[in-house]
């Protein structure tokens, strides 16, 4: 086979052996790689669509059970010198939300995994202690973790690299992981994450303090010269842009990273603030923002610092924050960056951290503070976006007296870094009644605190909200209330470019919508391009580089993806594919205990100022638009996938996990 190996390796914590799964081509042709793979995988390894407690219940696997399986799986481009094929894509049950949830991840870590030989990794079962996973070629061992207990992350993988060598590729938890919190993340070399779904705690609850992985196996193409070809194609027409519009978003991305999208969702009224109440920091006058109230007085700890403007726009985050690059292996748009003020740092933060962690808890006029909260975060293992929410959240029910003062024998308002600072240690390591209180998630929270604190909650199913305001692009808000995998921003096009005719067309949808607008249009274009986006997590791909219109056309992704692979693969059967994979997934969600959202009442109250004054969801509107998906999407009207759907897509039956299997020997 090209592109593929066919192998899954299987690692059983508990008794510290592994063995190999072995699939037929039709297998790999069918589940292809990325996200599809981790999820058919999952189904495998939780016994399939039918074991539950009792019938019409969901499946009542606890995600800290040694026996819910975590799945890795990269794509068939992985390993192969193609920009933008790096992504590692990461399923399991999600501790901090009902159902399941998948993560992603850039860096080397999935081609390394290809490189070992295989196209996924599932790991089972709980170690008697804390261990490393070395994994050299597909030979597995385990060495003892005691040591890392507690560390710095980043400290951690600098004394592992020293230890086995720069070929290696490192996944790893840090404490938060360690301590179980629901939203804890998974970091893959220092500047890499699979951010949400709290997976860190996954690894965690299984003893495992990080999995290492070097392989030097080769990975075939079957026309590697095409699949050259059109790569370099690709890295002609994003320079030739770059030239032209060095200000358009690919260009952005190359001169700033995701950190330069501050400043154009700040004029757009597009970026949170306070809690999701705005969408524009108040006192970040300026005069392409003529409509933004002056008056406001947010107070807290930045109050009176009215340079804060200054920070986010382009030429001072050049000049004072974007440092070196740090691509990916072999990609040209190159959109992450050191940082250039504490080059020591893990990374330069992207956009969804720096907003949910900077404007979003009150400091928007102290990036400095907001930087470093970000640093933080990644060396003790937290999803930044759901960590900046649960503060949020909490900081806006102390405003409105929804919590009173002496309930926790504790306070925090908006603006308060110093605090978060503290809060978000005492969070990782489990330390005082607050900490313990938020790192057992949303969902805990409220039922401690109250139902009246509920109101204030910017959660779905336990995952944080991204950086990007419902009320502003409420098809993307429509999404984040849906499953599989709810509050997720990079699994459709945003409204912006949903409701751009030309790029419609590229769908064959000859449909117009308002941005602004939640119509059968606009559901129409989220669940089509939900499909592409499918198809592109499945084949592991970046959607910086593949996302529709970006660099390549339809045409040529098809090309690359047959001359990969050998298969005779058209447009039509990537969507299919993508399809497949939104339904695999839907049906796991929805089978492990998880649920469309009701709708969000302050979506329904209009944003109060800034650029984006007046913007709300109307209910009616939402609940519309639901009915409208479910139908278009081959569901019933209680979002389950139907029966023809699921035979439609070959999703019937779900195979053993015993079929085809070769034992290896045992490495312990």
């Amino acid at each position: 086979m090209y592109g593929v190996f066919g192998k899954i390796l299987v690692i059983d914590a508990s008794r510290k052996d592994f063995h190999i799964i072995e699939k037929d081509e039709s297998y790999c042709r069918k589940y292809l790689g990325g996200a599809l793979l981790c999820a058919a995988l999952y189904e495998e390894f939780t016994g399939g669509p039918d074991k539950k407690d009792k019938p019409g219940e969901s499946n009542k696997i606890d995600a800290f059970a040694p026996e819910n399986p975590i799945v890795f799986a990269t794509g068939p481009m992985a390993g192969g010198s193609v920009c933008g094929a790096t992504r590692v894509n990461v399923l399991s049950k999600a501790p901090g939300n009902t159902g399941i949830y998948l993560s992603q991840a850039g860096g080397e870590f999935g081609p390394n995994l290809k490189r070992a030989g295989v196209d996924a990794l599932v790991i089972t079962g709980k170690a008697d202690t804390p261990v490393i996973i070395d994994i050299n070629n597909g030979n597995v061992k385990f060495a003892d973790a005691g040591r890392f207990r507690g560390m710095d992350r980043v400290k951690v993988f600098d004394q592992l690299m020293a230890e086995k060598g720069r070929d290696y590729c490192i996944a790893s938890i840090g404490p938060a992981g360690e301590n179980l919190v629901r939203f804890a993340n998974i970091m893959f070399e220092p500047d890499h994450y699979a951010g949400r779904g709290g997976l860190g705690a996954v690894l965690g609850s299984k003893n495992i303090k990080a999995v290492c992985v070097r392989g030097d196996r080769p990975v075939l193409f079957k026309d590697p010269e095409t699949v050259k070809e059109i790569n370099k194609k690709g890295a002609e027409k994003f320079s030739n842009t770059f030239k032209k519009a060095p200000g358009s978003f690919l260009g952005v991305l190359r001169r700033l990273g995701t950190f330069g999208l501050l400043e154009l969702n700040r004029k757009a009224g597009n970026l949170p603030t306070r809690n999701f109440n705005f969408g524009c920091p108040d006192n970040l006058q300026s005069d392409d923002s003529p409509s933004i109230d002056q008056t406001g007085d947010f107070g807290g700890e930045a109050k009176g610092k009215t340079k804060g403007i200054e920070k986010y726009r382009h030429e001072a985050v050049e000049a004072g924050f974007a440092g070196r690059i740090n691509p990916c292996k072999n990609c040209f748009v190159a959109c992450k960056k050191k940082s250039k003020e504490n080059p020591e740092n893990s990374a330069l933060p992207e956009y969804e951290s720096v907003a949910i962690l900077g404007p979003n808890i009150g400091l928007e006029n102290d990036l400095d503070t907001c930087l470093e909260i970000c640093e933080l975060c990644n060396r003790l293992g937290l999803d930044t976006i759901s960590t900046g929410n649960i503060i949020a959240w909490l900081m806006n029910c102390f405003e409105e007296n929804i919590i009173a003062k002496d309930a926790l024998d504790y306070e925090i308002a908006f603006g308060h870094g110093k605090k978060v600072i503290d809060l978000i240690k005492n969070i990782a390591f489990r330390k005082d009644r607050v900490g313990c209180l938020l790192a057992d998630g949303i969902t805990a929270a409220i039922e401690c605190l109250g139902p009246d604190t509920k109101p204030y909650s910017r959660f779905v199913n336990g995952a944080g909200m991204p950086a990007h305001m419902p009320r502003v692009k409420p098809g993307v808000g429509f999404a984040y209330l849906h499953g599989p995998n709810p509050n997720d921003h990079m699994k459709l096009e945003h409204d912006w470019i949903a409701s751009h005719l030309g790029s419609l067309k590229k769908f064959n949808l000859s449909i117009t919508s308002r941005p602004g607008a939640l119509d059968s249009a606009k559901i129409d274009a989220v669940r089509a391009t939900q499909i592409y986006y499918a198809a592109m997590d499945t084949l592991s791909l970046c959607m910086f580089i593949f996302g529709p219109g970006n660099i390549y056309p339809f045409d040529d992704i098809t090309r690359m993806v047959n001359a990969a692979t050998g298969f005779d693969l058209t447009f039509d059967d990537l969507m299919k594919i993508g399809r497949r994979a939104i339904l695999l997934q839907r049906r796991l969600f929805l089978n492990f205990g998880g649920k469309d959202a009701d709708f969000l009442s302050y979506m329904e109250e209009e944003i109060p100022k800034g650029p984006s004054k007046g913007a709300k969801i109307s209910k009616d509107d939402f609940y519309a638009a639901r009915k409208h998906y479910y139908k278009i999407s081959g569901w019933d009207e209680n979002g389950e996938p139907t029966a023809a759907a699921v035979e439609e897509l070959g999703l019937f039956t779900t195979p053993s996990k015993d079929d085809n299997s070769l034992k290896s020997p045992s490495t312990s």
